[in-house]
């Protein structure tokens, strides 16, 4: 079997565990459905040739176990890791472009998915899940752009997110008539 096609079926994969996460009614539920989601990902691009992916994700992988540790925690703890996890990404970023040196298109197309980390980072810092999944959605749009770029061992990816981004809509949607519904009673 090609690698592309390995790597096309361990991200739809991880793909069906984010859909599934982003319907989760609680924080918790979704970050341990976030954290398998991230680990067939993160396999998917050792197939698929996406090099940052396989980095950010194992940042990613530590942000869901840190996030899961302090779901409780006040808010400016939340906010202390998110400094510490955007300072990783940031890390990882700057350390591959200084390493493998890539040509400058592929560094700018590397900066997409640091840039969505940020927010992807800075929504589990919330605990209300609409401002999360409102806040989630500026990442999956450069995951959609990024594993578009990738190309075929990142179609789950793809899809993935445009799927997500539906996930989190409906969910929000869903979300927002039960408030008003509770409001109403």
């Amino acid at each position: 079997m090609e690698r592309a096609h390995i790597g096309m079926m361990l991200s739809i994969i991880g793909m069906v565990f984010n859909i599934i996460a982003f319907h989760a009614r609680k924080k918790h539920t979704l970050l341990l459905l976030h954290t398998a989601g991230t680990c067939f990902h993160m396999v998917s691009y050792v197939f698929s040739g996406g090099d940052m992916g396989i980095w950010l994700n194992l940042v990613f992988l530590f942000r869901c176990v840190l996030f899961l540790r302090a779901e409780k925690s006040s808010e400016r703890t939340r906010k202390i890791l998110y400094g510490i996890i955007a300072f990783a990404c940031a890390a990882v970023y700057i350390a591959y472009t200084a390493i493998v040196r890539p040509p400058l298109a592929a560094c700018l197309w590397n900066a997409i998915p640091v840039i969505g980390a940020f927010f992807g980072t800075y929504a589990f810092v919330h605990t209300d899940m609409i401002k999360l999944r409102q806040v989630k959605m500026v990442d999956s749009v450069s995951w959609l752009l990024f594993n578009g770029h990738v190309g075929i061992g990142a179609l789950g990816g793809f899809l993935g997110e445009v799927l997500n981004m539906a996930s989190m809509l409906s969910a929000i949607h869903r979300e927002r008539t039960e408030r008003m519904q509770e409001k109403a009673v």
